[in-house]
């Protein structure tokens, strides 16, 4: 670690070393001046010492000098750190007295370490070897001739005055050519304020400014640029005259900081001060045009800004053949002429705006008498009751008052006596204060009739700030007051019905749900669902299903109290806000109204019937403390009153969420199983009863969840029913069959059939038979050996469209089973049209054949009525002998259950025909 002593006057200079010296782990010292600095010396004997030169008391010099007379010290290594650094005289000096190193001022903080340490290098590696300083005679000698030379310097430019001074005599010689410029450019200015006073035109002033300069002015060119406040600041020359005015067109000139801009035309122009160009052809700001001007022997120039209080109008750019041209007085004289040009333009501009504002007025005023809008002015005078001074042509069309019969009177005898109108007080409060206001208010015309008016009133002030006239303009908004009803009709009240929509009804649940609140009380929402309404809008029509819902939105209205709400929802949906419910009882007796009241006998279409209603309540604050999860709530409760058999009403309970949530995730893993390849098909062989041969299988549907393992059909298909998601899965049955029975071909199985089970709604989609003629032709499999199993509620829906349907599917060859034969509403009649290639016998009528003589008989009867109409005869569910028994003695043709086989996967069923495709059969009694 080094001492290292900081010698400077200023101290920041000095806090900047010391900081350096602390980074490099030396100790320092801080003095002064070199006084101060020669007492550290002597008693901390520094390593190095950075000193300035220019100091009080004792400068550096000095310092160094005492230091090396000092024996003790006088090896003590010196940097120098001036701000003189580049003066020959310093560096000799420095020299002279052993310094060794000179910093400039201001230096980098790394130079300064870096000399700090090699100087520190010197003074410890080679303390012996360093430069001697020399005598002090060799100092004042060399001290003596610096001080020397700037003697010198002086005296020189003592000549130099003595030589100006002589300049002087050849000065008077210009002043006569002075006072003749001056003399013109009076003699110019005094023409063109006689043409100021005549102006009438803008450009025509311009061109006789410029014609001026140059006949009466002996100038060469001039000629005025206006300035445009246009994206490149454009300087326009709009007048010129004098020998080469035309290649003023090959110049563009700007006001703006870009090239154009770059001379001093653009600069007057930025500045507002006149620029002058003594001689073109060393000034280096008409680089641009020099050589033109220089061609035609102009040598100076001027530029005077137009400048007329804040606006800069442009340049008058005037150019000579006289060098050194343009002395102070001329240049005076032409700065007075550009003002009064300046004065003129704006003089010119404002009378052509007094023009337009005149023109402007005489429009308005016509605008005002054509205004469909009615225009009141009054006058401001309290005592006179602010009477109306003029009314437009629009007032006396909008309220049938003459202007004769209005003037001189207040207009509030529009208003009549209809003064219960809260915008009646903050008009008259405008009125008082003097403010401007907007009201709308109740009116009446001559005739007595009412209308909508919309004022605007705005106060006049007169020069002192007082209020002296009000002008109204009145709008009539009759017509847009009715249309905003009728759009607050639509907005809040569903179209159909009249009842309260969504929007309303929230409205007035939070309302509700506030009065209880504040007054610890209850609210009752209730979610009503009409059941089977799709069967009745499908088979009825929409007309008779629209009669129904207003006939239940009347019902529901009758029911209520003064102060509940009845909304619909939309479709076969409507909710009930109670308010103010007292106890729960309340609550059941207004449901069981309710579902009483929808129950009740109504006709539609020539038809008479019963339709019901299921209903949930969820209860505030019990239920839930906002409209959303009331209505959740409300609506898990309305499914369960559905799951439980209809026409009933359920309260919320917090169990029933779960049972929600359990079938919303049911629904959402449903949806993925399509995607994840998670369904599979498994095949229940269908058996020849005759023989025990295996003739066909039933593909009946899996789903195999990653969580949840083998899910039941009997609980995923109704989700998918409901979702309609029942569609592409009934597509992907019947494509994935089709590929099963075109791998099983390829692998030269005997000819099997497979039927694949179509639901309602995919039955009824008109694309149906798109999806199964692209699955088979994609798979090339035989029609006939692909079967439809169709419920009868699937084909019963739409008698006549279900005919189209089978008639189409009978021409490309696909056969067509009713499923579940006998648990519907068949008609015969339609059985007899229906193109059906066989019927099942469901399982409910199989399982008690043979304990039920009811059961037996159907079995019987639908037996011989299929054979009748050359139908095949399939038996669903067979589980035990005595069944199968039956079944044989009565003919019936196929079968299917336990008895034979669980339905397996498709490699069993595989495996199942290519073992000779027979399963054996118990042995049955004589057939009868």
């Amino acid at each position: 670690m080094a001492k290292i002593l900081v010698i400077d006057d200023d101290a920041m200079n000095r806090e900047l070393i010391v900081a350096l010296a602390g980074y490099e782990g030396h100790e320092a010292f801080e003095a002064g001046d070199g006084v101060e600095g020669l007492d550290i010396v002597r008693v901390q004997r520094p390593h190095v010492v950075i000193c300035d030169i220019l100091m009080p008391n004792m400068d550096g010099y000095e310092f160094v000098r005492r230091l090396r007379a000092d024996p003790e010290v006088a090896d003590t290594r010196v940097i120098f750190y001036t701000a003189n650094y580049n003066e020959r005289e310093v560096r000799n000096l420095a020299s002279i007295l052993g310094v060794s190193r000179i910093l400039m001022k201001p230096c980098n903080p790394d130079d300064i370490v870096q000399a700090m340490e090699e100087v520190l290098g010197q003074a410890t590696g080679q303390a012996t070897k360093g430069s001697a300083p020399a005598s002090d005679s060799e100092f004042e000698r060399e001290h003596l001739r610096v001080l020397t030379d700037k003697l010198a310097a002086k005296a020189d430019e003592l000549e130099r005055r003595a030589a100006d001074l002589a300049s002087e005599v050849e000065t008077r010689k210009l002043v006569e050519a002075q006072l003749r410029r001056v003399l013109r450019a009076r003699k110019v200015m005094a023409e063109c304020n006689r043409t100021l006073v005549r102006a009438t035109d803008e450009r025509r002033l311009l061109s006789d400014m410029c014609r001026f300069l140059v006949e009466l002015g002996n100038y060469g060119i001039a000629w005025v640029s206006l300035a445009w406040h246009d994206a490149d600041r454009t300087l326009e020359t709009v007048a010129a005259a004098g020998e080469g005015a035309a290649m003023l067109k090959s110049f563009r000139f700007s006001w703006g900081d870009n090239a154009c801009g770059d001379g001093p035309v653009g600069e007057a122009v930025r500045t507002r001060e006149p620029q002058v160009v003594h001689d073109v052809a060393t000034d280096p700001r008409v680089g641009r045009w020099r050589e033109a001007a220089l061609g035609r022997g102009f040598q100076a120039a001027a530029v005077l800004p137009l400048v007329f209080k804040d606006d800069v109008f442009g340049v008058l750019c005037i150019v000579t053949r006289e060098k050194e041209a343009f002395d102070a007085d001329e240049l005076e004289l032409l700065g007075e002429l550009a003002d009064d040009v300046a004065y003129g333009i704006h003089t010119l501009r404002a009378r052509i705006v007094q023009q337009r504002t005149e023109e402007t007025l005489r429009l308005r005023n016509r605008a005002i008498d054509e205004s469909i809008n009615a225009i009141v002015i009054s006058a401001a005078d309290r005592e006179a009751d602010n009477p109306v001074i003029y009314v437009n042509p629009a007032f006396t069309l909008m309220t049938g008052y003459a202007p004769e019969e209005i003037i001189g009177r207040n207009t509030r005898l529009l208003i009549g006596a209809d003064w219960d109108q809260p915008d009646i007080e903050r008009l008259r409060e405008a009125v008082r204060r003097g403010r401007d206001a907007r009201v709308t208010l109740r009116c009446y015309r001559r005739d007595g009739s009412q209308f909508w008016n919309e004022v605007s009133l705005a106060s006049m002030h007169d020069p002192s700030g007082r209020v002296s006239h009000f002008i109204s303009i009145f709008n009539d908004l009759t017509d847009r007051k009715r249309y905003e009803a009728e759009l607050e009709q639509q907005a809040n009240h569903d179209a159909l019905t009249g009842l309260a929509n969504r929007n309303l009804l929230n409205d007035r649940l939070q309302q509700a749900m506030i009065h209880a609140q504040r007054n610890t009380g209850a609210v009752a929402v209730m979610l009503l669902d009409l059941d089977r309404f799709k069967l009745i809008n499908d088979s009825l029509g929409h007309d008779a299903g629209d009669e129904l819902i207003c006939e239940v939105g009347r019902r529901l209205a009758a029911c209520v109290r003064q102060g509940d709400t009845v909304a619909r929802l939309g479709g076969d949906e409507f909710m009930i806000v109670m308010s103010h419910l007292a106890t729960e009882r309340d609550a059941v007796s207004l449901a069981s109204k309710v579902l009483q009241a929808v129950s009740a006998p109504i006709r539609l279409a020539c038809h008479e019937m019963v339709v019901t209603g299921s209903l949930g309540v969820a209860l505030y604050p019990r239920d839930g403390e906002s409209p959303d999860v009331l209505v959740r709530n409300a609506d898990v409760a309305m499914y369960r009153a559905k799951e439980q058999g209809r026409n009933d009403f359920r309260f919320y309970a917090p169990e029933m969420n779960a049972r929600m949530l359990e079938r919303l995730e049911l629904e959402n893993g449903l949806r993925r199983a399509l995607e994840q390849d998670e369904l599979e098909l498994h095949y229940q062989p269908k058996v020849e009863l005759a023989h025990g041969r295996v003739v066909g299988a039933e593909a009946l549907i899996r789903w195999r969840h990653p969580v949840l393992g083998m899910v039941s059909p009997a609980d995923f298909i109704p989700v998918a029913e409901e979702t309609g998601l029942i569609v592409p899965i009934g597509e992907w049955v019947i494509n994935t069959a089709c590929r099963q029975l075109q791998a099983w071909r390829e692998e030269g199985l005997p000819d099997v059939s497979v039927a694949v089970n179509v639901s309602a709604r995919q039955f009824q989609q008109a694309d149906l038979v798109g999806v199964l003629d692209t699955a088979l032709r994609s798979t090339d499999v035989p029609a006939r050996q692909l079967h439809l199993e169709v419920t009868e509620s699937g084909v019963m829906s739409n008698p006549e469209r279900t005919i189209v349907m089978l008639r189409t599917l009978k021409e490309i060859g696909v056969l067509v089973s009713l499923d579940d034969f006998g648990t519907g509403y068949s008609s015969l009649n339609y059985l007899k049209r229906f193109l059906i290639d066989s019927v099942k016998i469901d399982q409910s009528f199989v399982a008690d054949l043979t304990t039920s003589s009811e059961d037996a008989a159907i079995a019987r009867m639908v037996i011989s009525l299929a054979h009748s109409l050359n139908q095949t005869v399939v038996a669903e569910g067979v589980e035990t002998a005595a069944q199968l028994d039956f079944l044989r003695r009565h003919r019936c043709d196929q079968m299917q259950g336990y008895l034979c086989s669980r339905p397996i996967p498709a490699a069993a069923f595989a495996s199942l025909v290519r073992d000779g495709g027979c399963i054996p059969l118990p042995a049955t009694s004589q057939l009868h």
